[in-house]
């Protein structure tokens, strides 16, 4: 009833009341029976009466769970008892993103999954956190603060026991949630920072993005940040805008009839280069900002701060007409000051790269 009342301010009461029943049940019962919490079917089911597609919801082939879009709409059926049609048992409650009950849905989800950590499998837990960042893509739900989704983040993540073996899988997952690279960097900046396990899940997937990004073959995730940071530098030598241009020039060259592009289409693959170096070298802040370093680490900012300056600050000339590439230009340049402020302090720093310029996906 709370993730299908049409009324929000019915729906916050009712989500009101079942949180007061799950923390009383939670506290003051003698039973060695877990208080209720929705499966993850239940929770499929809630956001496909919304009308959230199957698909969406579980969109990787190779991550499913163990039923079905049939068996949803035949627990539908049962639900209502045998009364209605196929078509109206089929049909979303809204015709719009439901916003408040989502984040209502989430919000209980939040509790349950304090209350209980033991209550959902390690896989059943990377299918929710997919299903978590596939919705948090949607245009709607960008525009509204997503500290819900993040405090549920939060306890999924601490909630799987084989954490060590799951992160690279999951990376990898949510990975393949986009192509765009905007979308990209928003699913690593939706991971929060501020638990180690955060942070390493931020680390990591901002790596195996860039790499995809530069269409690099895959390769296994390094643990160590020593070793994150030795394939950041490698990764960093190919940054270079005018070297992300030509690829994107030789690309478009082999898609045109007659092999040949003008001079308003290079322009246009020149932005394109220079946005694309702007995602990347976000990505390197997270990899390389987000947590603390020993000072047994100097010598490897002091490589990358030389990568930088040689092949990315170096090949950016600057243009009053085209603003763009002043934008990079100062990325760079902060990138640069927080790797100089590790290098001299020798001690643990902990620092984010604040995005300042959000480009339309």
């Amino acid at each position: 009833m709370m993730s299908v009342h049409t009324d929000c301010i019915v729906s916050v009461q009712i989500l009101s009341t079942l949180m007061e029943i799950t923390i009383r049940n939670d506290t003051f019962s003698d039973s060695p029976v877990w208080p209720w919490i929705p499966s993850l079917s239940d929770i499929a089911a809630v956001f496909f009466n919304m009308g959230i597609d199957f698909r969406f919801l579980f969109p990787l082939e190779n991550l499913q769970p163990d039923f079905n879009e049939d068996n949803l709409v035949s627990e539908t059926q049962m639900t209502l008892g045998g009364n209605g049609s196929e078509d109206s048992s089929c049909k979303p409650i809204f015709s719009t993103l439901p916003e408040t009950n989502i984040l209502n849905v989430v919000k209980f989800l939040g509790l349950c999954t304090s209350i209980h950590p033991e209550g959902y499998q390690d896989r059943e837990i990377m299918l929710l956190i997919l299903m978590l960042f596939k919705m948090s893509l949607e245009k709607q739900l960008k525009q509204i603060p997503l500290v819900d989704f993040q405090s549920l983040l939060i306890n999924l993540m601490k909630n799987i026991r084989d954490w060590n073996t799951k992160v690279p899988e999951l990376c990898l997952a949510i990975n393949e949630l986009s192509s765009h690279p905007h979308n990209l960097l928003w699913l690593v900046q939706l991971v929060p920072n501020w638990t180690s396990r955060g942070r390493q899940l931020r680390q990591c997937l901002s790596l195996v993005i860039i790499s995809k990004l530069l269409d690099e073959k895959h390769e296994d995730i390094p643990n160590t940040s020593n070793l994150q940071i030795s394939v950041l530098y490698r990764y960093l030598v190919q940054m270079k805008p005018s070297d992300l241009l030509k690829k994107m020039v030789l690309k478009k060259r082999a898609e045109q009839p007659n092999g040949t592009i003008d001079d308003s289409l290079h322009l246009e693959l020149e932005k394109q280069a220079y946005y694309l170096t702007y995602i990347l070298l976000h990505l390197v802040g997270e990899v390389s900002c987000s947590h603390s370093f020993s000072s047994g680490q100097r010598k490897h900012f002091v490589h990358l701060c030389g990568a930088l300056e040689k092949h990315v600050k170096c090949d950016i000339r600057e243009d009053a007409r085209l603003f763009y590439r002043t934008k990079v230009k100062d990325l760079v340049a902060r990138i640069h000051g927080k790797w100089q402020e590790i290098i001299q302090n020798c001690r643990p720093i902990q620092g984010q790269l604040h995005d300042f310029w959000v480009p339309d996906s």
